[in-house]
């Protein structure tokens, strides 16, 4: 008996040594490949913008977390509010662990109801969270006399966006048809910053969706003197900062209207996506998920994601995964419905902001480059007239002499005529001579 007992003894010692050598080689294996590689952060959006910073401040982090401590490279690829990108994450990105996407969870919506160019199920991604749960908001200026939203049941509002699809065309036209809204949308303007400055020279009422994070902390000014006030939470959940200031489900009419916004705006909650193509390697991605996890809950993290004017309130791959199950699991005749505002939303026209037209302006000034060119002007009173320019955009449409030229081709002392939204703005065009 003894001797069969320290047999047995000597088997599961055995095997407990033989499972940590095959756990172990395992790890060592994700360690080997990654010290050997690099992985690529590709991020959905053009360069300068919120959905840029934030992806490459994970750029900057995560690499410190997966084993082996691979290179990791930020890369742009911009195109449909970035379904482009998801398109091509699901389809064609290698599966070996070298690929995490950065997208607009808005875009994986369009899977959801149906729309046409898309080529993705959002539940199949290899998912490793968001840092950020996403809680944007429309405002107006306070002396807009839109004091609450309230007030725009009963008042034609005008707010500004991007496009008819963006978050800023596309929610505030839900809430005209699900909850009796009366809000205008102006679209094509080039960013959000556009909007803003039209908003702050009376263009406009206010703007149809900003990140709260990212108009508390870029324009705190606004919030301290009181130049705007926040009609609404564009999210099934309130953020901290805004106690008083319903969500859309708070003001549905029913328990139907209710279930629609929630399939609407609960992308929300997903934030700013982070996964791997659907068949990544599962140790790897394994591997990735981990370390996303654990870079999320770190300082100094978070720390470079309030420079970026964002913050931490993240949602990780499992709580990823188990709200697109949730969603997906809405009844047929709410996702229908959804489906049917959508349609709506893009067959209606919406008005688009025009380009206003300056000339005989002389070029006093040139600095910078890229897209932080910034060009002065001076009219024939003596008037100062200062625009910004994206270097790659403005050269598409620089003409100097009646030629085609490259925008760092403007030199001072040329006179142009420039077209542009707002004056502090961007510079969309210019015709120069000299």
């Amino acid at each position: 008996m003894k001797r069969m007992i320290s047999t047995f003894i000597g088997i599961t010692v055995g095997v407990t040594f033989l499972m940590g050598d095959v756990n172990s080689a395992g790890a060592d294996a994700v360690s080997n490949f990654y010290k050997k590689s690099r992985v690529k952060v590709i991020i959905g959006f053009n360069p300068g913008g919120g959905f840029n910073r934030g992806g490459r401040v994970v750029a900057r982090h995560i690499g410190k977390y997966i084993p082996g401590n691979p290179k990791i490279i930020a890369q742009n690829m911009p195109g449909g509010g970035s379904l482009r990108l998801l398109n091509w994450l699901y389809n064609k990105a290698p599966k070996d662990g070298t690929v995490i996407g950065h997208f607009h969870s808005a875009a994986m919506r369009e899977a959801f109801i149906g729309a046409a160019g898309v080529y993705f199920d959002p539940r199949k991604f290899f998912w490793h969270g968001s840092y950020l749960r996403e809680r944007a908001v429309t405002f107006v200026r306070a002396d807009s006399g839109i004091n609450s939203i309230q007030d725009v049941f009963k008042k034609k509002v005008i707010v500004g966006a991007t496009s008819p699809r963006s978050g800023g065309g596309v929610y505030p036209r839900i809430l005209n048809s699900v909850l009796g809204t009366k809000f205008k949308v102006v679209v094509g303007y080039g960013g959000t910053g556009e909007s803003t400055l039209a908003m702050e020279r009376g263009e406009l009422q206010g703007v149809g969706s900003w990140s709260w994070s990212q108009l508390r902390d870029r324009r705190p000014k606004w919030i301290k003197d009181k130049f705007v006030n926040v009609l609404i939470q564009l999210s099934i959940k309130k953020h901290k900062d805004l106690p008083n200031v319903p969500t859309p489900l708070e003001l549905a009419k029913n328990k139907e209207d209710r279930q629609v916004l929630e399939a609407i705006f609960a992308w929300a909650e997903l934030g700013r996506p982070f996964t791997s193509p659907p068949g990544t390697d599962p140790k790897r991605g394994a591997a990735l998920r981990k370390a996303f996890i654990t870079m999320v809950g770190k300082k100094d993290f978070e720390k470079d994601i309030n420079i970026a004017s964002l913050e931490v309130d993240a949602v990780v791959g499992k709580d990823a995964e188990d709200l697109l199950t949730k969603l997906y699991a809405a009844p047929k005749k709410v996702v229908e419905r959804a489906r049917e505002i959508y349609s709506e939303m893009r067959t209606i026209k919406v008005p688009k902001a025009k380009k206003k037209k300056v000339g005989e302006l002389r070029i006093a000034k040139v600095k910078g480059k890229g897209r932080k060119m910034r060009v002065t002007f001076t009219d024939s009173s003596g008037k100062t007239w200062k625009f910004k320019a994206r270097e790659k955009k403005l050269g598409k449409k620089t003409k100097i002499n009646g030629k085609k030229a490259k925008a760092n081709k403007l030199k001072k002392g040329m006179v142009c005529s420039v077209s542009y939204y707002n004056k502090g703005g961007m510079m969309y065009s210019a015709n120069c001579k000299g």
